[in-house]
């Protein structure tokens, strides 16, 4: 919506890397002025201002004390944009506003409210006149209507293949008291929910990898001290509900203000990287696990690869020149599920000849996995928490306190990193987060019923809720001075139906099982890899990673940390993020360390806070880091 005709201009801090940090709103309306954003949060923030500058206005330079500030005309309703910089030392930033200032007594989506269950209310408060559009933009016009049903289509495929990965592992870890049909289940329970009360709806909530190495050591603890596992679960998910409501009433989301770049940078390469070197090692796997035979493995190989392939052709077809503008948004649009479709058919046809690649093993019926020896049936759905087959004892309902705890971080640092990356002040998204209410939402809406239901644990799942932002934006090639391009967001089709849509289906896939399972898993393996390759783009480690393969330095595209920071200290800066990205990495390989994962992300802001600022000026970090 266009800004209404005043705003309010909050105090600027000096307080971050850039010279300027969280704001504290002035209770007094200052002028109609534009506002500006320092960090990439809802918040506004401006310096107090001495003049009057309407809106709209030419661009004009006004000096107020030590600082500048440039006014760019914009269209009403628009992003403004103002440069500021500071003179003494030299620092620049360039900050974006929301066209929408903050409600009257509103605070921002990470700074602390003072008061309990402050941030919690804010959120609510912000997110609750968006929520109508929220279902009416996803059919707002031709092109949304095509970005909805196409995003669908895709994500539920990749949201499919990774519930029927995850459950297969998580029946091999815990002797089949979680499986396929549990996972399929939590993901869709959990999706619904955060669909339809979520403040950042374009986060998916799905099994993870950190959740399943910590899933296989409470298992281990509760075959050690001799306590159903299932029982144990409900306790351990109650604590961390509890403990997670805690941490949205009294703002302990706000923590993640001090998540700069520097961090986002590192996990979201990461887990890209995860996803790319998983598809890879499964589709390794065919040669050396299973049995299959030579033929059926190159098979399975050339159907992921060219399921890739064609899925980016698709991709890129949109951008070019190729048919007419409605067929070129349909290629791109519906690009992957066409080459899933495609390679099924090819897989199919090639069965008829005796060459038979590996199938998606999607459950035939919803029952629970685990079979009770004592009874000899499935078990119930609804786990009794004082005991299945024994009484739970009373000692074991306290002791579980202790790995809720590192459960309830888990959920904490997948959470809100994850709708870190998403609300990124570079992907230009117009309505507001709500870090506090996702936070109370996974309490009450996803914990207890998983932990009653004897399912998975889900979380915000990187690549899936990034992969869902990427299919409903759109790009532009941006020219930059001095030579080279890159590619920026231009918008995002913001809304919640397709967060619900493909949960639905995902909780139906059982009704649709005799379709899916003439689906190859090795198709799959290419929507991995396509997963993890786009969402490499605009991560500005890979931008800068990249100037390596590039010899001559006067060949550099002219980034704006390029044209500012001499090359030797930016591959420096460059060499240290993936030194620590190999170090996370490498363990995420050692089953013995890999549920200590979240703890050593979080490790990472201090390591930003203490660490790299004594090797890099505050110069170099305001370029690098901002």
């Amino acid at each position: 919506p266009p800004c209404p005709p005043q705003l309010h201009a909050p105090l600027f801090t000096p307080s971050s890397p850039l010279g300027y940090g969280a704001a504290q709103r002035n209770s007094a309306p200052q002028s109609n002025a534009t506002l500006a954003n320092t960090t990439r949060q809802y918040p506004m923030v401006s310096v107090p201002l001495k003049g009057v500058l309407d809106a709209p206005h030419p661009a004009k330079d006004v000096d107020f004390n030590s600082i500048d500030v440039k006014v760019e005309p914009v269209e009403p309703g628009s992003l403004s944009k103002i440069g500021l910089h500071r003179t003494t030392p030299q620092q620049k930033a360039l900050v974006r506003t929301w066209s929408r200032p903050l409600p009257e007594g509103d605070i921002g989506p990470l700074a602390w409210s003072g008061m309990f269950c402050g941030g919690l209310i804010a959120d609510i408060k912000r997110r609750a006149p968006y929520y109508k559009c929220d279902w009416t933009d996803a059919f707002a016009s031709s092109e949304q209507r095509a970005k909805t049903l196409s995003s669908t289509a895709f994500l539920f495929f990749a949201c499919l293949s990774a519930a029927l990965s995850f459950g297969t592992l998580f029946g091999e870890f815990t002797e089949q008291q979680l499986g396929a049909s549990e996972t399929i289940l939590a993901c869709a329970i959990s999706g619904i929910t955060y669909a339809l009360f979520a403040g950042q709806p374009l986060c998916i909530l799905g099994a993870t990898g950190p959740e399943l190495a910590y899933t296989l050591v409470f298992y281990n603890m509760c075959v050690q001290f001799d306590v159903e596992f299932l029982p144990a679960r409900v306790w351990q998910g109650l604590w961390t509900a509890f403990f997670t409501i805690i941490l949205a009433l009294f703002d302990c989301s706000a923590l993640m203000n001090h998540v700069t770049r520097f961090t986002e940078e590192i996990f979201s390469a990461l887990i890209a990287l995860l996803y790319i070197f998983e598809a890879l090692l499964s589709v390794t796997r065919m040669y050396t696990v299973g049995g299959h035979a030579r033929a059926s493995a190159f098979l399975a190989t050339i159907i992921c690869f060219c399921t890739y392939s064609f899925a980016m052709y698709f991709r890129a077809v949109k951008k070019g020149q190729l048919f007419n503008p409605t067929l070129r948004g349909i290629c791109g649009n519906y690009g992957v599920t066409f080459s899933i479709l495609t390679f099924s058919t090819i897989a199919y046809l090639f069965k008829e000849d005796g060459i038979t690649v590996p199938m998606l093993e999607v459950p035939l019926t919803l029952r629970p996995t685990w079979i009770n020896p004592k009874t000899g049936k499935a078990r119930d759905w609804l786990i009794n928490p004082m005991g299945i087959n024994k009484d739970f004892p009373t000692w074991a309902i306290f002791a579980t306190i202790i790995p809720a705890l590192g459960l309830t971080f888990l959920g904490y640092m997948d959470q809100n990193l994850t709708s870190l990356l998403i609300n990124r002040k570079d992907h230009k998204l117009k309505k507001p987060p709500g870090y506090h209410l996702d936070l109370l939402v996974c309490s009450l809406g996803v914990y207890p019923i998983c932990a009653f239901l004897g399912l998975p644990f889900t979380h915000a799942a990187t690549v899936r809720s990034m992969t869902h932002l990427i299919s409903l934006t759109n790009y532009e090639q941006v020219e930059l001075e001095g030579g080279g391009f890159v590619t920026r967001v231009h918008s995002v089709h913001e809304q919640r139906f397709t967060m619900l849509a493909m949960h639905v289906l995902l909780a139906l896939s059982l009704v649709m099982a005799p379709a899916l399972i003439l689906i190859p898993k090795s198709a799959l393996f290419g929507v991995f890899l396509y997963m993890g390759v786009t969402s490499m783009v605009g991560n500005e480690l890979f931008d800068r990673i990249f100037l390596w393969s590039i010899w001559k330095e006067e060949k550099y595209p002219r980034y704006d940390y390029v044209k500012s920071v001499q090359y030797l200290r930016m591959h420096k800066y460059t060499i240290f993020q993936v030194i620590c990205m190999a170090i996370l990495f490498a363990m995420t390989r050692i089953e013995a360390v890999a549920v200590a994962f979240p703890f050593f992300i979080g490790l990472l802001v201090p390591l930003r806070t203490h660490i790299v600022p004594k090797m890099f000026t505050p110069e170099e970090l305001a370029a690098l880091d901002s």
